[in-house]
């Protein structure tokens, strides 16, 4: 039988290593923040597309204004519009928040969504409607995701 000292002697051990371990093993601040985002739990859009990982979603999270300067000058590029740094902030699709960025805001897919009270297409009766067969064509890893939730 295991004595009250040893018991203890072993729950510190053990805190002490699983404290210690991101040191043990060579890794920076920086890699340890960085598994710790991966393993958080994703926002998912409406649509599929998943906003944790959307540069607009983790710039307003981090407060990052590089990240927004770039997000901007990429997206005018690729979407040949006028988007300026202070306009990449966004909590992501769910959110029923005014830090949305301008294409969602706009968004039907989103709009019906939560006209409906849902989180996802994933969850609706008219999956997948004539719109996100649309959008799909577009961005065939957000009918991943959405068919992903629908097998859960």
């Amino acid at each position: 039988m295991t004595t009250r000292k040893e018991f203890c002697k072993s729950c510190l051990a053990a805190m002490l290593a699983g404290l210690t371990a991101p040191l043990l093993a060579g890794r920076r601040e920086e890699e340890v923040k960085a598994k710790a985002r991966k393993e958080e739990k994703k926002i998912i859009g409406a649509c599929g597309i998943v906003c944790s990982d959307c540069p607009a979603y983790v710039a307003t999270k981090t407060d990052d204004d590089g990240l927004r300067a770039k997000t901007a000058t990429e997206w005018s590029a690729m979407y040949h519009a006028d988007i300026k740094p202070q306009d990449i902030n966004c909590d992501g699709c769910p959110s029923a928040g005014p830090r949305l960025f301008a294409h969602c805001l706009e968004c039907e897919i989103r709009a019906c969504a939560h006209g409906r009270k849902l989180v996802t297409c994933a969850e609706c009766s008219d999956y997948a409607c004539q719109k996100l067969k649309e959008f799909f064509a577009m961005v065939p890893q957000a009918q991943q995701t959405l068919e992903g939730l629908r097998r859960q």
